[in-house]
Formats: structure tokens, C-alpha cells, sequence
């Protein structure tokens, strides 16, 4: 085990004082009490975030090593990734740079000091971001995400989209649709230097769903292919389907490290999350965000659900 895992896992210590807990009665029922690490995102669309004061979570954050997770002393098997082309966060997306309240950039860096410390209790460098319904914040949540990792020094990040049939990653990164992606890279029509995308106007390395009219992901170089994206990377971001819905999302969680579930307030259901968890199960979900809420509003959610 390296130093950087050792010196997380010391990072550890300081996860019990963490704020986060409002919602913890929900997800309680569900069985996932502790595993909530984020117990509620604001989507920009609502008009109240109900932002609280930095509390002990931001002196976690400061704390925990902001450095890539890889060993120093070995080289990756590959050179400098990423073909820069032309892209651009679209505006219309709900996304941190283009957001009125500030407070949005500060409920993802709770989130990202709850993930680093689970990643202090157990690594992981593969994280798919999924969900019961569709429409629930997926993407949203994993570019945001994205960014605000992307802000740690030496921190390298890579967001995937693994929807092959409905991912929308390229339009909310401006990306044309002409660009070989995950698609191209299972049936084999492309390797990873081909489809790790980079520009100058977003922070982190990205890989957009692909032309490949191939929109089957069984394919028994999946695994090696997250395996590869991991050796090169500090953290892989999955954006995916519906778990509900896609059988992808099944075969993407079992070549993945771990499972972060995002659910909308007042419009997934808790039959809809019970599900979800119950496809999930044999995987390892790490918790589950709470999007589209207020402050107040966190604590109504499922009251009459």
C-alpha cells in the first residue's frame, strides 16, 4: 500500500465530525444509514438552497491530502493523454461555473470531502454515478463533481459517458458528436489515447459516448478497459443510465469500484430507490445524494412518498 493511501487513511479520523446528516431518517429506512455522503445537492433550477455556514466539513477538507492517489515511484504505461479539441460548458447547463449562488460550488466540496473519506476507509479510483428514474441529476452531478476534484492540486480527473444510447455528456460539453467515444473503444474500433478528449475550457479529461453504431456493453475487455482509464487517472466519474431501466449499468458497476446513487427530491419515489438499491446490491454503494432541494425541503422529502 502506498504512503498517499496511508496518509488517507489517517485523513480518516476526522470523518466523524462531518456535518451532512439531515435526511438520515430516510435513507435509514432504506438501510443506508451512514452511508448518506451527501445528504443534499441544490439543482440551480430552485430558487432556494437554504446554504449553510462552512462548517467542520471545509477543516476536513483541508486536511485530507490533495495529491494524486498514484504511487510516485511508478510510471503510467501510457503517455500524456487527451486530444484537445473544441468544446465549451454549455451555458444552459446547470453546472457551477454558470450558477447565480455560490453556495452550489460549496455543497460540492462537502461532497467531495465525503467521498475522500471513504476513499480514505477503502480506496477506490472508479466511481459510477447512477440512478433510480431518469432526470434525476446524473450528469449534472458528475460534472460538477468533476470540477470541483479537478480544483485539488495534481488531482487528476476523468468523466465517461456510459449511457451509449442516451448519454447527453457531449451536449453539455459542446462537444460535436463526430468524436470516437466509449462505444468505439469496447467494439474495439479505437483505443484509449484515440477517445480521451481535453480542452481548454474545462478542467477535467473526458471520454463522450462515441459514433459506434455498437450500443451493446457486454464486452469482456470492459473491465480492463476501467482498469486502464484507473492507471492513468486519480478518479474515473461513470455517468449512467437508469439503473432501473439499463442492464448496462449492472455490467458497469461490476467492472467499477464503487456506486454513488443521486435521487430528485419530491420526484423519486422510495419504492423507486428500494429498487434501485436492490439492482445495486451485490455492488458497493458508497451513498447517495439528495439533488433538486433546499435546506428546509431536505427535511419534508418522502413525507408522504
Amino acid at each position: 500500500m502506498s504512503r498517499l493511501y496511508d496518509a488517507l487513511k489517517e485523513a480518516g479520523h476526522f470523518r466523524q465530525g462531518v456535518e451532512g446528516r439531515a435526511g438520515e431518517n430516510v435513507w435509514d429506512e432504506l438501510g443506508l444509514k451512514g452511508r448518506e455522503i451527501g445528504s443534499a445537492l441544490h439543482d440551480p433550477d430552485v430558487s432556494d438552497t437554504g446554504a449553510s455556514a462552512p462548517g467542520p466539513a471545509d477543516e476536513a477538507d483541508a486536511l485530507i491530502p490533495q495529491k494524486s492517489f498514484l504511487d510516485a515511484e511508478s510510471a503510467p504505461p501510457y503517455g500524456e493523454l487527451g486530444i484537445t479539441i473544441a468544446a465549451s460548458l454549455n451555458r444552459k447547463a446547470r453546472l457551477m461555473p454558470h450558477a447565480v449562488d455560490p453556495s452550489i460550488a460549496e455543497h460540492y466540496r462537502r461532497l467531495r470531502t465525503k467521498i475522500l473519506q471513504q476513499q480514505a476507509e477503502r480506496p477506490f479510483r472508479s466511481l459510477v454515478v447512477t440512478s433510480a428514474n431518469p432526470q434525476e441529476g446524473k450528469t449534472v452531478t458528475v460534472l460538477n463533481l468533476g470540477m470541483s476534484f479537478a480544483m485539488l492540486p495534481s488531482f487528476k480527473v476523468l468523466v465517461v459517458d456510459g449511457d451509449l444510447r442516451q448519454g447527453k455528456l457531449e451536449q453539455w460539453l459542446g462537444v460535436d458528436n463526430s468524436h470516437p467515444g466509449l462505444s468505439n473503444l469496447i467494439d474495439g474500433s479505437a483505443e484509449l489515447e484515440d477517445v480521451v478528449l481535453k480542452s481548454d475550457a474545462i478542467p477535467m479529461h473526458f471520454i463522450v459516448r462515441g459514433n459506434s453504431q455498437m450500443h451493446d456493453m457486454h464486452s469482456s475487455q470492459l473491465a480492463g478497459h476501467i482498469q486502464r482509464m484507473t492507471e492513468q487517472y486519480d478518479l474515473v466519474l461513470v455517468d449512467t443510465a437508469p439503473v432501473t431501466l439499463m442492464a448496462d449499468v449492472q455490467l458497469l458497476a461490476a467492472s467499477c469500484d464503487a456506486i454513488l446513487l443521486v435521487a430528485r427530491a419530491f420526484s423519486t419515489s422510495r419504492k423507486a430507490m428500494a429498487r434501485a438499491l436492490d439492482e445495486l446490491q451485490p455492488f458497493r454503494v458508497i451513498g447517495t445524494v439528495l439533488n433538486a432541494t433546499s435546506e428546509v425541503q431536505r427535511y419534508r422529502y418522502y413525507s408522504g412518498s
